[in-house]
Protein backbone atom coordinates (compact mmCIF):
# COMPACT_ATOMS: atom_id res chain seq x y z
CA UNK A 1 0.00 0.00 0.00
CA UNK A 2 1.10 3.74 -0.77
CA UNK A 3 1.61 5.23 2.43
CA UNK A 4 1.19 8.93 3.24
CA UNK A 5 4.92 9.89 2.77
CA UNK A 6 5.51 8.38 -0.24
CA UNK A 7 3.13 10.41 -2.91
CA UNK A 8 4.12 13.60 -4.02
CA UNK A 9 1.83 16.45 -2.88
CA UNK A 10 -0.04 16.86 -6.29
CA UNK A 11 -1.15 12.87 -6.23
CA UNK A 12 -3.99 11.12 -4.70
CA UNK A 13 -3.12 8.82 -1.78
CA UNK A 14 -4.28 6.28 0.38
CA UNK A 15 -3.97 6.55 3.87
CA UNK A 16 -3.99 3.13 5.98
CA UNK A 17 -7.31 3.28 7.64
CA UNK A 18 -8.05 0.24 10.47
CA UNK A 19 -12.10 -0.20 11.92
CA UNK A 20 -12.69 -1.48 15.20
CA UNK A 21 -15.19 -4.15 14.65
CA UNK A 22 -17.18 -4.02 17.94
CA UNK A 23 -17.13 -0.37 18.03
CA UNK A 24 -16.59 1.06 14.81
CA UNK A 25 -13.63 3.15 15.73
CA UNK A 26 -11.27 4.13 13.43
CA UNK A 27 -7.57 4.62 13.34
CA UNK A 28 -4.93 6.09 11.16
CA UNK A 29 -1.46 5.07 11.01
CA UNK A 30 0.85 8.76 11.97
CA UNK A 31 3.51 6.86 11.13
CA UNK A 32 2.81 7.67 7.53
CA UNK A 33 2.47 11.41 8.19
CA UNK A 34 5.37 13.02 6.58
CA UNK A 35 4.05 17.26 7.27
CA UNK A 36 1.41 19.32 6.66
CA UNK A 37 1.28 19.73 3.15
CA UNK A 38 2.55 23.67 2.15
CA UNK A 39 -0.41 25.68 2.11
CA UNK A 40 -3.14 24.01 4.03
CA UNK A 41 -4.74 25.29 7.25
CA UNK A 42 -2.72 25.08 10.20
CA UNK A 43 -3.64 28.05 12.42
CA UNK A 44 -5.25 26.65 15.92
CA UNK A 45 -7.53 28.79 18.31
CA UNK A 46 -6.73 27.20 21.85
CA UNK A 47 -9.70 27.14 24.37
CA UNK A 48 -8.76 26.37 27.92
CA UNK A 49 -5.09 26.34 27.12
CA UNK A 50 -3.94 25.68 30.79
CA UNK A 51 -0.35 25.13 30.76
CA UNK A 52 -0.22 24.26 26.90
CA UNK A 53 -0.13 20.75 26.61
CA UNK A 54 -2.44 20.34 23.79
CA UNK A 55 -0.42 23.28 22.18
CA UNK A 56 2.72 22.05 22.21
CA UNK A 57 1.40 18.50 20.85
CA UNK A 58 -0.19 20.35 17.96
CA UNK A 59 2.98 22.37 17.10
CA UNK A 60 4.73 19.53 17.20
CA UNK A 61 2.68 18.05 14.83
CA UNK A 62 3.44 21.19 12.15
CA UNK A 63 0.52 23.05 13.71
CA UNK A 64 0.60 27.17 14.78
CA UNK A 65 -0.83 27.97 17.58
CA UNK A 66 -2.66 31.44 16.62
CA UNK A 67 -4.62 32.63 20.21
CA UNK A 68 -4.88 31.02 22.95
CA UNK A 69 -7.43 31.61 25.94
CA UNK A 70 -7.39 30.58 29.48
CA UNK A 71 -8.63 32.23 32.55
CA UNK A 72 -5.93 31.00 35.36
CA UNK A 73 -3.07 33.80 35.59
CA UNK A 74 -0.38 31.84 36.34
CA UNK A 75 -1.08 29.69 33.11
CA UNK A 76 -1.09 32.97 31.08
CA UNK A 77 2.23 33.60 32.54
CA UNK A 78 3.63 30.06 31.82
CA UNK A 79 2.16 30.40 28.00
CA UNK A 80 3.39 33.80 27.42
CA UNK A 81 7.05 33.28 28.95
CA UNK A 82 7.44 30.41 26.74
CA UNK A 83 5.65 30.96 23.84
CA UNK A 84 6.09 34.94 23.05
CA UNK A 85 4.94 34.41 19.49
CA UNK A 86 1.41 33.00 20.78
CA UNK A 87 -1.28 35.52 21.34
CA UNK A 88 -2.64 34.94 24.77
CA UNK A 89 -6.40 36.78 25.00
CA UNK A 90 -5.22 39.09 28.12
CA UNK A 91 -7.93 41.78 27.85
CA UNK A 92 -9.39 42.73 31.32
CA UNK A 93 -11.63 45.63 30.42
CA UNK A 94 -14.91 44.70 31.03
CA UNK A 95 -13.88 40.91 32.42
CA UNK A 96 -11.43 38.69 34.11
CA UNK A 97 -9.19 38.07 31.45
CA UNK A 98 -9.81 34.59 29.54
CA UNK A 99 -13.09 34.22 31.07
CA UNK A 100 -14.46 32.51 27.99
CA UNK A 101 -17.91 33.26 28.75
CA UNK A 102 -17.31 36.77 27.85
CA UNK A 103 -15.19 36.67 24.69
CA UNK A 104 -17.49 37.12 21.49
CA UNK A 105 -16.12 34.79 18.39
CA UNK A 106 -15.31 37.72 16.07
CA UNK A 107 -12.91 38.97 19.20
CA UNK A 108 -11.18 35.20 18.68
CA UNK A 109 -11.04 35.05 15.16
CA UNK A 110 -9.46 39.35 15.23
CA UNK A 111 -7.13 37.88 18.09
CA UNK A 112 -6.27 35.03 15.22
CA UNK A 113 -6.29 36.97 12.44
CA UNK A 114 -8.82 34.60 10.99
CA UNK A 115 -11.82 35.04 9.48
CA UNK A 116 -14.38 31.96 10.18
CA UNK A 117 -14.00 28.80 8.14
CA UNK A 118 -9.87 29.73 8.15
CA UNK A 119 -8.51 27.87 11.60
CA UNK A 120 -7.38 24.41 11.13
CA UNK A 121 -8.41 23.18 14.91
CA UNK A 122 -9.98 24.59 17.99
CA UNK A 123 -8.76 22.57 20.55
CA UNK A 124 -9.48 22.81 24.28
CA UNK A 125 -9.94 20.77 27.38
CA UNK A 126 -13.07 22.46 29.48
CA UNK A 127 -12.47 22.30 33.26
CA UNK A 128 -12.72 18.64 33.84
CA UNK A 129 -13.43 18.34 37.65
CA UNK A 130 -17.34 18.61 37.40
CA UNK A 131 -17.34 14.90 35.67
CA UNK A 132 -13.98 13.29 37.51
CA UNK A 133 -14.34 10.40 39.32
CA UNK A 134 -12.79 12.10 42.18
CA UNK A 135 -14.99 14.75 43.87
CA UNK A 136 -18.76 15.34 43.90
CA UNK A 137 -19.47 14.29 40.33
CA UNK A 138 -22.37 17.11 39.88
CA UNK A 139 -21.37 17.45 35.72
CA UNK A 140 -23.08 19.81 34.08
CA UNK A 141 -24.68 21.25 37.27
CA UNK A 142 -21.88 22.02 38.45
CA UNK A 143 -22.39 25.73 39.25
CA UNK A 144 -18.60 27.02 39.01
CA UNK A 145 -17.63 25.35 35.49
CA UNK A 146 -20.14 22.56 34.66
CA UNK A 147 -21.99 24.21 31.71
CA UNK A 148 -18.08 25.16 29.90
CA UNK A 149 -18.73 22.40 27.61
CA UNK A 150 -21.43 24.61 26.02
CA UNK A 151 -18.72 27.34 25.30
CA UNK A 152 -16.46 24.71 23.22
CA UNK A 153 -19.57 24.17 21.21
CA UNK A 154 -20.23 28.03 21.01
CA UNK A 155 -16.54 29.31 20.03
CA UNK A 156 -16.57 25.83 17.41
CA UNK A 157 -20.21 26.92 15.82
CA UNK A 158 -18.69 30.45 15.23
CA UNK A 159 -15.61 29.20 14.02
CA UNK A 160 -16.14 26.61 11.62
CA UNK A 161 -12.16 24.94 12.22
CA UNK A 162 -11.98 22.04 9.72
CA UNK A 163 -11.31 20.48 12.94
CA UNK A 164 -11.79 20.13 16.80
CA UNK A 165 -10.12 18.62 19.52
CA UNK A 166 -12.40 18.31 22.54
CA UNK A 167 -10.51 16.69 25.85
CA UNK A 168 -11.85 15.86 29.26
CA UNK A 169 -11.47 12.76 32.03
CA UNK A 170 -13.14 9.26 31.21
CA UNK A 171 -16.07 10.16 33.83
CA UNK A 172 -17.72 11.95 30.93
CA UNK A 173 -18.14 9.02 29.60
CA UNK A 174 -20.78 7.85 32.28
CA UNK A 175 -24.44 7.58 31.78
CA UNK A 176 -24.57 10.11 33.80
CA UNK A 177 -22.81 12.61 31.94
CA UNK A 178 -24.15 10.77 28.43
CA UNK A 179 -26.84 13.88 27.72
CA UNK A 180 -23.58 15.90 27.28
CA UNK A 181 -21.65 13.90 24.71
CA UNK A 182 -25.45 13.40 22.82
CA UNK A 183 -25.76 17.25 23.10
CA UNK A 184 -22.52 17.93 21.75
CA UNK A 185 -22.51 15.53 18.92
CA UNK A 186 -25.89 16.89 17.57
CA UNK A 187 -24.39 19.89 17.83
CA UNK A 188 -21.75 19.47 15.60
CA UNK A 189 -23.45 17.29 13.13
CA UNK A 190 -25.98 20.26 12.66
CA UNK A 191 -23.62 22.39 11.28
CA UNK A 192 -21.51 19.76 9.03
CA UNK A 193 -18.98 18.45 11.34
CA UNK A 194 -18.59 14.10 11.56
CA UNK A 195 -17.70 13.48 15.20
CA UNK A 196 -16.06 10.28 16.93
CA UNK A 197 -15.12 9.75 20.83
CA UNK A 198 -12.95 7.38 22.47
CA UNK A 199 -11.25 7.33 25.65
CA UNK A 200 -7.68 7.01 24.77
CA UNK A 201 -4.64 5.95 27.34
CA UNK A 202 -1.32 7.68 27.47
CA UNK A 203 0.49 4.55 27.40
CA UNK A 204 -0.51 3.51 24.31
CA UNK A 205 1.27 6.25 22.28
CA UNK A 206 4.58 6.34 24.45
CA UNK A 207 3.95 8.43 27.55
CA UNK A 208 5.02 6.90 30.72
CA UNK A 209 1.59 7.37 32.67
CA UNK A 210 -1.07 5.75 32.71
CA UNK A 211 -3.35 8.28 32.01
CA UNK A 212 -7.15 7.85 30.32
CA UNK A 213 -9.09 10.65 29.23
CA UNK A 214 -11.60 11.43 26.50
CA UNK A 215 -11.81 12.86 23.59
CA UNK A 216 -14.13 13.83 21.09
CA UNK A 217 -12.85 14.72 17.79
CA UNK A 218 -14.59 16.61 14.79
CA UNK A 219 -13.86 16.70 10.59
CA UNK A 220 -15.85 18.97 8.67
CA UNK A 221 -17.27 17.93 5.39
CA UNK A 222 -15.87 13.98 6.31
CA UNK A 223 -16.84 11.00 7.17
CA UNK A 224 -16.30 9.52 10.78
CA UNK A 225 -12.71 10.69 12.08
CA UNK A 226 -10.02 8.24 12.98
CA UNK A 227 -7.99 8.36 16.08
CA UNK A 228 -4.25 7.76 15.86
CA UNK A 229 -3.08 4.04 15.96
CA UNK A 230 -1.54 2.67 19.13
CA UNK A 231 1.93 2.76 19.19
CA UNK A 232 3.09 1.36 21.79
CA UNK A 233 1.46 -1.66 24.39
CA UNK A 234 1.61 -3.34 27.46
CA UNK A 235 2.37 -6.95 26.28
CA UNK A 236 2.00 -8.81 23.25
CA UNK A 237 -1.84 -10.90 24.82
CA UNK A 238 -3.06 -7.38 24.58
CA UNK A 239 -1.31 -6.05 21.44
CA UNK A 240 -3.07 -9.59 19.63
CA UNK A 241 -6.45 -8.90 21.34
CA UNK A 242 -6.72 -5.04 20.03
CA UNK A 243 -5.57 -6.44 16.31
CA UNK A 244 -7.74 -9.13 16.69
CA UNK A 245 -10.70 -6.41 16.58
CA UNK A 246 -9.65 -4.58 13.48
CA UNK A 247 -11.11 -5.41 10.18
CA UNK A 248 -7.40 -5.13 8.54
CA UNK A 249 -4.31 -6.91 11.08
CA UNK A 250 -1.53 -4.99 9.65
CA UNK A 251 1.76 -6.50 10.60
CA UNK A 252 2.89 -4.28 13.32
CA UNK A 253 4.82 -4.48 16.27
CA UNK A 254 4.42 -2.41 18.91
CA UNK A 255 6.89 -0.77 21.26
CA UNK A 256 6.38 -1.39 25.24
CA UNK A 257 4.88 0.90 27.31
CA UNK A 258 7.17 3.68 28.10
CA UNK A 259 8.30 3.38 32.12
CA UNK A 260 8.92 5.60 34.95
CA UNK A 261 12.76 4.60 35.23
CA UNK A 262 13.36 5.65 31.18
CA UNK A 263 11.33 9.05 32.06
CA UNK A 264 13.85 9.75 34.81
CA UNK A 265 16.49 8.61 32.99
CA UNK A 266 15.96 10.75 30.14
CA UNK A 267 15.58 13.57 32.57
CA UNK A 268 18.88 12.81 34.37
CA UNK A 269 20.76 13.38 31.24
CA UNK A 270 19.97 16.66 30.49
CA UNK A 271 21.75 20.05 31.93
CA UNK A 272 18.76 21.28 33.12
CA UNK A 273 18.49 24.99 34.71
CA UNK A 274 16.61 23.78 38.05
CA UNK A 275 15.29 27.32 39.06
CA UNK A 276 11.80 26.87 38.60
CA UNK A 277 12.39 23.71 39.90
CA UNK A 278 9.91 22.66 43.22
CA UNK A 279 8.75 19.62 45.63
CA UNK A 280 7.22 19.52 48.96
CA UNK A 281 9.05 19.47 52.09
CA UNK A 282 8.79 16.29 53.90
CA UNK A 283 9.02 15.73 58.12
CA UNK A 284 11.04 13.39 59.28
CA UNK A 285 8.24 11.26 60.40
CA UNK A 286 6.55 11.31 56.94
CA UNK A 287 10.48 10.41 55.57
CA UNK A 288 10.63 7.53 58.07
CA UNK A 289 7.24 6.04 56.85
CA UNK A 290 8.25 6.05 53.52
CA UNK A 291 11.20 3.86 54.32
CA UNK A 292 8.60 0.90 55.29
CA UNK A 293 6.90 1.64 51.59
CA UNK A 294 8.41 -0.46 49.17
CA UNK A 295 7.44 -0.37 44.98
CA UNK A 296 3.63 -0.76 44.72
CA UNK A 297 3.05 -0.85 48.11
CA UNK A 298 0.86 1.76 49.98
CA UNK A 299 0.05 2.97 53.87
CA UNK A 300 -1.52 -0.05 54.43
CA UNK A 301 2.23 -2.08 55.21
CA UNK A 302 2.86 0.68 57.99
CA UNK A 303 3.19 -0.66 61.66
CA UNK A 304 0.43 0.91 63.69
CA UNK A 305 2.62 2.99 65.40
CA UNK A 306 3.96 5.12 62.34
CA UNK A 307 0.51 5.68 61.15
CA UNK A 308 -1.86 8.83 61.58
CA UNK A 309 -4.88 8.29 63.40
CA UNK A 310 -7.06 8.74 60.11
CA UNK A 311 -4.98 5.61 58.80
CA UNK A 312 -5.03 3.23 61.90
CA UNK A 313 -8.86 2.59 61.22
CA UNK A 314 -9.17 0.51 58.23
CA UNK A 315 -11.84 2.57 56.34
CA UNK A 316 -9.70 5.15 54.38
CA UNK A 317 -10.67 5.37 50.77
CA UNK A 318 -7.77 5.64 49.34
CA UNK A 319 -6.15 2.46 47.62
CA UNK A 320 -3.10 4.12 46.57
CA UNK A 321 -2.80 6.70 49.41
CA UNK A 322 0.79 7.20 49.97
CA UNK A 323 2.16 4.56 47.64
CA UNK A 324 5.43 4.39 46.33
CA UNK A 325 5.40 4.58 42.32
CA UNK A 326 7.01 1.43 40.28
CA UNK A 327 9.93 2.22 38.69
CA UNK A 328 9.27 -0.58 35.44
CA UNK A 329 5.98 0.27 35.09
CA UNK A 330 3.93 3.75 33.57
CA UNK A 331 3.31 6.32 36.57
CA UNK A 332 0.16 6.31 37.75
CA UNK A 333 -2.07 9.27 36.69
CA UNK A 334 -0.35 12.57 37.06
CA UNK A 335 -3.36 14.84 39.05
CA UNK A 336 -3.00 18.41 39.98
CA UNK A 337 -1.80 17.53 44.24
CA UNK A 338 0.97 14.83 42.74
CA UNK A 339 3.54 16.42 44.65
CA UNK A 340 2.09 15.07 47.42
CA UNK A 341 2.93 11.50 48.04
CA UNK A 342 -0.07 11.67 50.74
CA UNK A 343 -2.66 11.81 47.63
CA UNK A 344 -2.08 8.99 45.74
CA UNK A 345 1.10 6.36 44.70
CA UNK A 346 3.44 9.70 44.39
CA UNK A 347 6.52 8.62 46.87
CA UNK A 348 9.44 8.99 44.72
CA UNK A 349 10.52 5.01 43.03
CA UNK A 350 14.47 5.44 44.46
CA UNK A 351 14.50 7.99 47.21
CA UNK A 352 12.23 9.01 50.32
CA UNK A 353 10.30 11.82 49.08
CA UNK A 354 7.45 12.88 46.52
CA UNK A 355 7.88 14.13 43.16
CA UNK A 356 9.61 17.52 42.15
CA UNK A 357 7.51 19.74 39.75
CA UNK A 358 10.42 19.16 36.85
CA UNK A 359 9.66 14.98 37.21
CA UNK A 360 6.21 15.65 37.59
CA UNK A 361 6.35 17.36 33.98
CA UNK A 362 8.88 15.01 32.33
CA UNK A 363 5.78 11.95 32.97
CA UNK A 364 3.85 14.70 31.69
CA UNK A 365 6.09 14.42 28.69
CA UNK A 366 6.30 18.45 28.47
CA UNK A 367 9.75 19.07 26.70
CA UNK A 368 12.48 19.92 29.49
CA UNK A 369 13.20 23.56 28.71
CA UNK A 370 9.01 24.41 29.52
CA UNK A 371 9.07 26.66 32.04
CA UNK A 372 6.28 26.84 34.67
CA UNK A 373 5.66 30.27 36.13
CA UNK A 374 3.41 32.17 38.75
CA UNK A 375 2.36 36.33 38.71
CA UNK A 376 4.83 38.34 40.03
CA UNK A 377 6.97 35.11 41.67
CA UNK A 378 10.76 33.90 40.63
CA UNK A 379 9.73 30.86 41.28
CA UNK A 380 6.13 29.20 40.75
CA UNK A 381 4.01 28.22 43.78
CA UNK A 382 4.06 23.99 44.60
CA UNK A 383 0.38 24.13 44.04
CA UNK A 384 0.17 26.73 40.90
CA UNK A 385 2.73 24.32 39.42
CA UNK A 386 0.97 21.16 40.01
CA UNK A 387 -1.96 22.34 38.91
CA UNK A 388 -0.87 23.49 35.55
CA UNK A 389 0.95 19.60 34.99
CA UNK A 390 -2.04 17.86 36.21
CA UNK A 391 -4.56 19.40 34.31
CA UNK A 392 -2.32 19.26 30.83
CA UNK A 393 -2.62 16.81 27.73
CA UNK A 394 0.31 15.15 27.75
CA UNK A 395 2.21 16.75 24.81
CA UNK A 396 3.24 13.40 22.81
CA UNK A 397 -0.80 12.08 23.00
CA UNK A 398 -1.62 15.72 21.66
CA UNK A 399 0.80 15.53 18.60
CA UNK A 400 -0.22 11.71 18.27
CA UNK A 401 -4.07 13.10 17.66
CA UNK A 402 -2.53 16.35 15.65
CA UNK A 403 -0.99 14.08 13.39
CA UNK A 404 -3.61 12.33 12.55
CA UNK A 405 -6.11 15.11 12.18
CA UNK A 406 -3.08 16.71 9.66
CA UNK A 407 -3.59 13.63 7.95
CA UNK A 408 -7.79 13.24 7.39
CA UNK A 409 -8.03 17.05 6.56
CA UNK A 410 -5.46 17.21 4.12
CA UNK A 411 -7.36 13.84 2.27
CA UNK A 412 -10.33 15.88 2.81
CA UNK A 413 -9.12 18.87 0.56
CA UNK A 414 -8.02 17.25 -2.46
Amino acid sequence: MDTYKDIPDEQEYRMPLYTSLTTRIKYVDTSAFKKIRKGAPNKVISLFSGAGGLDIGLEKAGFDTAVCIEIDADCRETLKFNRKEWTVLDDATDRDPGDIRKIDVQEILNAASLKRGQAAIVCGGAPCQPFSNIGKKQGKHDPRNGDLFLEFVRVVSGVLPKAFIFENVAGIKQARHSDVIDFMEKKFQEIGYSVSGKILNSCDYGIGQKRERFFMIGLHGSEAPAFPFPTHSVNDVEWSKFLSDLDIQPNVKPKKWETVKQVFQKLEKLDLDKSDDVKMNISDVVVERMKHIGPGENFKVLPMELRPNCWKTGKHQGHDTFGRIEADKPSPTIRTAAYNPSKGKYIHPFENRGLSSHEMAAIQDFPATWKFKSVNRAKPTLVSVGKQIGNAVPPGLAEAIGKALAMQMDSVSR
